[in-house]
């Protein structure tokens, strides 16, 4: 007798090879090609970021040793000159367009506080020993404050690629008599 069921001559599915990784498909290549531009674009703008603004960590070191300076010897207006300095140089870096080198006195406060949007504090706060401090024999001065000042304007000041800062709302006379 023969074998008469149908299903025992059946043979077994064969199965197709697995699919490779290798050669990668089109949209893989794509897909690396813009990896790979994104991962040279970021790392060019942040080369230029800090080319840019290589000037701050210099500007912050010098204030750093004239602070340490200060500390050593006490000699206040030689520290007030050296921040004046640090500053003057800072924005004849980072500002060479809108920085004008003959700036002196009350519009050099000014346009200190002008680069630190609603800022008043070198016209008014610690940053007023810079005006006459240099050139008294005994200067009273906030040497902490105007340490802080200095870093802060430093690290905050928006140089010559960045968009001027704008102006902080001025209160009126009518809304400071209504509160």
């Amino acid at each position: 007798m023969e074998n008469t069921d149908p299903l025992s001559q059946l043979k077994d599915i064969h199965l197709p090879d697995p699919v490779g990784l290798w050669p990668l498909a089109w949209g893989w290549w794509i897909l690396l090609a813009l990896i790979v531009i994104g991962i040279a674009l970021g790392v060019y703008l942040w080369r230029r970021h800090r080319a840019r603004n290589h000037y701050r960590q210099l500007a912050l070191i010098e204030l750093q040793r004239a602070r340490a300076q200060v500390d050593q010897d006490g000699e206040l207006a030689h520290y007030l000159q050296q921040v004046s300095i640090i500053l003057r140089r800072a924005a004849m870096t980072g500002l060479p367009e809108r920085y004008l080198a003959n700036l002196k006195g009350e519009a050099w406060l000014q346009w200190l506080d002008a680069q630190l949007a609603g800022a008043d504090e070198f016209t008014s706060g610690a940053g007023r020993a810079l005006l006459t401090g240099p050139y008294e024999p005994h200067p009273q001065a906030d040497i902490e404050g105007l340490h802080q000042l200095a870093t802060r304007w430093i690290t905050q000041h928006r140089n010559q690629w960045q968009s001027p800062p704008k102006e902080a709302p001025k209160k009126s006379a009518e809304a400071s008599s209504h509160a």
